[in-house]
């Protein structure tokens, strides 16, 4: 059985660690690394793709992942993956850091702003607003998940 190195980057928990993926068997374990039922394919430069889900962009999203190279944002887990001249499947080359720099994941930040009012014998407590801010960070390098 032949595998390749690839690398996952899950959003939610703002990660990217290698993963390996079955030759034989690719269209199987990509759908299970992403977690989905169909992918899709974004080309890079130099045989570098990112595997995506191809129905990630929802209504509501909780975060979103900007990629250098990409035309768009992309929702989900992302496989970041290398392709040989006929798009079959190779190693990754580059180093997980490297890797982790192209991406950036972006998640809105909540800042409650809370009014207080004070009567004699009571004190209220109300939400006035929600201001909303954007977080925007490299996903953090983690040692692959062990079997």
């Amino acid at each position: 059985m032949s595998a390749v190195k690839a690398f996952l980057i899950e959003p939610l928990t703002g990660t990217i660690r290698p993963v390996t993926i079955n030759r034989e068997s690719s269209y199987v374990d990509i759908k299970a690394q992403l977690e989905c039922d169909m992918i899709d394919i974004v080309r890079l430069e130099c045989g570098h793709d990112i595997i995506v889900d191809d129905n990630g962009l929802e209504e509501t999203l909780p975060c979103l992942t900007e990629v250098t190279g990409a035309p768009t944002p992309l929702a989900g887990n992302l496989l970041f993956t290398k392709s040989d001249k006929m798009g079959e499947l190779v190693d990754v080359t580059e180093d997980i850091e490297t890797a982790a720099s192209r991406f950036t994941v972006v998640r809105p930040v909540l800042h409650p702003v809370i009014g207080v009012s004070e009567r004699p014998g009571m004190v209220a407590v109300d939400l006035m607003r929600i201001a909303i801010s954007l977080d925007r960070s490299a996903p953090k390098v983690v040692a692959a998940a062990e079997a």
